[in-house]
């Protein structure tokens, strides 16, 4: 330590030559910890089903740089060739080269912010370097893993086999659903420089469907009110199987068989009607889109004064009249279009146009340290979940790619990606038993399948002995590997 601080007296400098020569270390003792690793599969495994072949050198990417290891390559019972080193501990982890920690890491700061400086907050951060690609590729297989996990619920669910890690338990479930739209890479290519659509949406984005259930609300220290057991989850294509894998998820997700009242917020969106009528829900209109309408399509104040106070009376048909009257009256043709703009809206959402609350709907008791308010935080949830990073950035998106950040964004902000991937067990594959010791290890693992690693002397034994070195060194003795399992 004396050699590496002489002459040093930054301690910017400082801190990072220290770094850089923990992740060397680091680096040397997972390369040794593997090697390790190695040969313990190689004493354990079933000799009938896998048979050892040759040597194969691979490189992967970790929080401390690359690592270069060597692992055993074995013929399997009945054709192909597998390493059980990468199955067993998980380096085939679907990210390719690149370790679950790396990877990990990259999500988070990919979902926070663009690819390009994700990578470069990356590279200062860690041992590795990444490039703006490389995060894109990460997030891109790890949405894969989210869309693979969520066929495999999806099955189960088709078998009538949900909640394999326990169900939230509530009398209530509260849901919001809403549309974000979201710049396109290749339509806003085509399409650049084209006015408005008919429906007021600019050309060149699309609408990602976001599905958002809790089950309640409880209050802060600072007096705010925040949502218990959020849940949330995005996608493009129809409005139908979007609906489907949303309740599917929400299957698994909340006990829906204890679930004695459902109410839906929504701005009034017809693929929103008719997921509401198929989850037997309550609708209400989402109070923001109401009075916005009515903003935007009545500009004398003490008339909009009069359309607020029919509704907070509650009477939604002299609401209608109000309007009724205000397009008769209109003196030029483009308030009169918007006024009955407002017309149909109101009456297209007549039963719904009020809150469950302005209905006085009785819900079931909440428990204790939980409260039910009116809902309309969809919204603000379409910000924090989506909004910032995929429509704020002055970036666009594939459909794929696109899909892959909302999901991500969704499950990463609410229940937690580890939840998600954790909703099922992974398949079971083998497990090697026991703890490998000297006392345990077999004296020869067959004719010629290359066991005098078993005699072999402690690492590093007759070397100089640097901080890794001893570091591995010392984890061999103190606590063996105790079990891998792989298929």
């Amino acid at each position: 330590m004396k050699k590496i601080a002489e002459g040093i007296q930054d301690f910017k400098e400082l801190e990072r030559i220290i770094f850089n020569t923990m992740c060397e270390v680091g680096r040397e003792l997972l390369e040794e910890c593997l090697k390790i690793c190695d040969q313990q599969v190689l004493a354990f495994r079933d000799t009938k089903k896998y048979r050892f072949i040759n040597f194969s050198t691979t490189t992967i990417k970790t929080l401390m740089g690359e690592v270069t290891y060597t692992r055993r390559r074995y013929k399997k019972q009945g054709g192909g060739y597998t390493f059980l080193l990468d199955k067993a501990i998980g380096v085939t982890n679907g990210y390719g080269l690149v370790s679950e920690n790396l990877a990990d890491q990259i999500i988070i700061e990919s979902t926070d912010k663009s690819f390009r400086k994700a990578a470069k907050s990356i590279s200062s951060l860690t041992g590795q370097g990444i490039s703006a690609m490389g995060a894109w590729g990460v997030l891109q297989r790890f949405g894969e893993k989210l869309e693979a996990q969520k066929e495999r619920l999806g099955e189960l669910d088709r078998e009538g086999t949900v909640g394999q890690l326990g169900n939230l338990s509530s009398r209530v479930l509260f849901g919001e659903l809403d549309d974000v739209w979201i710049p396109m890479q290749k339509e806003k290519r085509r399409e650049k420089g084209s006015p408005k659509k008919a429906d007021g949406k600019r050309a060149g984005k699309k609408p990602i469907h976001v599905g958002t259930a809790y089950t309640g609300w409880e209050e802060a220290e600072d007096g705010k009110f925040r949502t218990l057991d959020k849940f949330a989850y995005a996608g493009f294509g129809a409005s139908d199987k979007f609906t489907s894998d949303f309740e599917m998820l929400l299957r698994h997700r909340f006990d829906m068989d204890g679930v004695e009242r459902r109410v839906t917020n929504g701005d009034g969106a017809s693929w929103i009607k008719s997921a509401v009528e198929e989850s037997d829900a309550v609708l209400q209109l989402d109070p923001f889109h109401r009075s916005r309408a009515v903003m935007r399509a009545v500009a004398d104040k003490n008339d909009q004064r009069a359309l607020f106070d029919a509704l907070n009376e509650k009477d939604v048909d002299k609401a209608i009249t109000i309007i009724t009257g205000l397009t008769n009256n209109a003196t030029d043709e483009s308030s009169r279009e918007k006024l009955q703009k407002l017309y149909g809206y109101f009456y297209s959402n007549k039963d719904s146009l009020l809150t469950w609350q302005e209905r006085g709907l009785k819900l079931p008791e909440p428990p204790e340290g939980v409260v039910y308010r009116n809902l309309g935080v969809q919204e603000s949830s379409n910000c924090d979940l989506i909004t910032q990073r995929m429509k704020h950035r002055k970036g666009s998106w594939s459909a794929v790619g696109g899909e892959h950040m909302a999901k991500t964004l969704c499950f990463l902000n609410t229940i937690g990606v580890d939840t998600m991937l954790g909703m099922l067990p992974e398949p079971v594959g083998t497990t090697i038993p026991g703890t490998l010791s000297a006392a345990k290890a077999p004296i020869n693992d067959g004719k010629g399948y290359d066991a005098a690693w078993l005699h072999a002397d402690m690492p590093f034994e007759d070397m100089f002995k640097t901080n890794g070195r001893e570091a591995v060194r010392g984890l061999l003795r103190l606590k063996p590997l105790s079990s891998l399992s792989f298929k």
